[in-house]
């Protein structure tokens, strides 16, 4: 099964990272949404075209990948999914179970490599599903991925 991947618009380096020195790096998901199916994200630095079938290798851009566990959708009442963010301070109640999630992907190789030359990134993501049940391999499941925005972030 194909879900759709997303590519980000060219980063710049520069802005990104400060220069090549720094210990660990990573590229952070926010607001990943996990309402809907399971699937493991890909992500590749540089290389648009890359798909469920492009080779692992840091040569292709791979960076790594992060899993999302989905709920297979919201079967509740209405309203039963609607997540809130009044969480009163001090609540010791966990949030809501479909409240977004933060990803991170170790990067550290991959952009120490593109620091060095100072080239823009592009940063792509592969959504895989992996089922049990035999599906047609050309069918879309469309926007599976979904989450509100990406940043890099690096430590000394």
């Amino acid at each position: 099964m194909q879900a759709n991947a997303y590519t980000s618009e060219p980063i710049g380096m520069g802005s990104a990272l400060p220069s090549e020195d720094f210990a660990h790096a990573a590229i952070e998901f926010h607001g990943l949404d996990h309402s809907g199916g399971s699937f493991e994200g890909r992500v590749f630095l540089n290389n648009p075209d890359a798909d469920e079938h492009t080779e692992l290798t840091l040569e292709n851009g791979y960076v790594g990948s992060f899993y999302i566990f989905g709920h297979g959708g919201c079967y509740g009442d209405v309203g039963h999914c609607e997540v809130s963010d009044t969480q009163r301070a001090y609540d010791p109640r966990q949030s809501h179970p479909l409240t977004p999630e933060v990803k991170a992907v170790r990067a550290t190789e991959a952009l120490r490599r593109a620091a060095a030359h100072g080239e823009d990134i592009k940063v792509t993501v592969v959504p895989v599903i992996t089922s049990g049940i035999d599906q047609p391999e050309s069918e879309d499941i469309g926007d599976l991925l979904k989450f509100d925005h990406l940043s890099i972030v690096s430590y000394r």
